[in-house]
């Protein structure tokens, strides 16, 4: 397993900077490389019990100790964080890494009056347990090593993808929000499950349980997903009969024109 020889600073200690953190640690990184800021006290204290890591309540502490600082802020603070650290970016030479939705590296390059590297990163919400999925992209004075650090610290917590930041905002759509459609199926399933005399927590349990071993079933079959579901429709049995409701109310279609507006929507909080 590797080991990054950098220094990681978080910026930052939310929910993603904790699933981050906690990935890293579990992959034995040691814990005397990594420090976190925040102004909520009681999320340093969490940090420093659970992982044994510095924390801080000032940002500049982090940058000037870290080799490699992670923005795990809400984006509209974005801008004020890079004002108050820029001085000392530039002095060090540090990678950004920023796992900010919707702020653009043109964004955080205009606020930085030097050639700086930098890399964005979307990670979704499955980080928490280490079965996320993360696009990252990076600008041009990224170097490959910086690159692959960025795969590494990501790879802690799932799968990586490394794409043009052009396509940022459709792999939101899909990948980045894609948890939330899975809760929304999930949801939608125990709204019909009436008939089921179970508990609604052994039915929750049941349902999500079955999207996982579908998931994981197209996940290491050779078949495509196409074939996986012809595979179990039966011509005139339960499944085609729901099949067929489906495909009257025409929901791939529906489907897909929620990612073309869902990806509108991305682009456009990108220009905010």
């Amino acid at each position: 397993m590797k080991n990054l020889k950098e220094t990681i600073g978080f910026i930052g200690a939310g929910n993603m900077a904790t699933a981050l953190i906690s990935g890293l640690i579990n992959s034995d990184q040691s814990a005397s490389k990594i420090i976190a800021s925040s102004p909520e006290q009681e999320h340093l204290e969490k940090l420093s019990n659970d992982f044994g890591i510095k924390t801080t309540n000032n940002n500049l502490e982090v940058v000037e100790v870290a080799n490699i600082v992670i923005l795990a802020v809400k984006p509209n603070i974005v801008q004020a964080v890079i004002d108050e650290i820029k001085d000392l970016v530039i002095d060090k030479d540090i990678l950004i890494i920023s796992i900010a939705a919707g702020v653009k590296i043109e964004k955080i390059e205009s606020q930085i009056a030097s050639p700086i590297r930098v890399i964005r990163a979307m990670p979704n919400t499955p980080a928490s347990i280490m079965e996320g999925v993360t696009a990252i992209c990076s600008n041009s004075n990224a170097q490959s090593n910086d690159i692959e650090n960025a795969k590494y610290l990501f790879e802690c917590v799932g799968k990586i993808a490394h794409i043009k930041e052009k396509d940022i905002d459709i792999f939101t759509a899909l990948i980045g929000s894609g948890p939330a459609y899975v809760f929304y199926l999930i949801e939608s399933l125990l709204d019909s499950s009436k008939n089921l005399h179970l508990s609604e927590q052994e039915k929750k349990n049941l349902l999500a349980s079955m999207i996982s071993g579908a998931a994981n079933l197209a996940l290491n079959s050779e078949d495509s997903p196409n074939v996986l579901r012809k595979k179990v429709t039966s011509p005139g049995g339960v499944t085609q009969t729901a099949i067929g409701e489906f495909e009257t109310a025409e929901l791939k279609e529906i489907i897909r024109k929620s990612m073309i507006a869902a990806e509108k929507r991305s682009i456009e909080l990108g220009e905010d």
